[in-house]
């Protein structure tokens, strides 16, 4: 049975745990994290505010502007780019602004994933390749803040 393509749903259904996983990993590591440390810098001018601030703005104006644009919904209203005040605001926040990610994909069938985006800058993306870029952006996050953690230990 190996090499056999998998079906259209446990596709879709691996996607959205991935990139759910990819969530999660990166939550935790941002609640590891010294909330003391919020707005430090790195040597290299990181800070744990500056990850989570570009994730939500990422998630709210690029993976989630494209995905309403995929699935021919308005992207939601009202939204600012962020600017968080503390550790405990920015995990409540990027929380808010996944679920406003998944709510376009509450109805999502397997055929969407094939489903287009354009994006000015960038080309144009499947509804897949911007779950997937999602997912990836959660996983590098979370190496950055489990990195900036290490280096302001050190």
């Amino acid at each position: 049975m190996t090499g056999e393509t998998p079906p259209p749903d446990s596709d879709l259904q691996g996607l959205l745990q991935r990139l759910e996983e990819s969530r999660q990993g990166f939550v935790a590591a941002l609640e590891a994290s010294d909330p003391h440390s919020f707005a430090r810098e790195t040597p290299e001018g990181e800070s744990l505010k500056g990850i989570t601030e570009r994730t939500s703005d990422d998630l709210n104006f690029y993976y989630g502007r494209l995905a309403a644009n995929a699935v021919s919904l308005p992207q939601p209203p009202c939204l600012n780019t962020a600017d968080f005040s503390s550790l405990r605001e920015a995990v409540v926040a990027l929380q808010v602004a996944h679920r406003r990610f998944s709510n376009l994909l509450h109805d999502l069938q397997p055929a969407d994933l094939e489903r287009t985006a354009s994006d000015e800058e960038h080309g144009t993306y499947t509804l897949r390749q911007v779950l997937e870029m999602a997912a990836g952006a959660y996983r590098l996050r979370e190496q950055q803040v489990r990195g900036a953690a290490a280096r302001g230990k050190a």
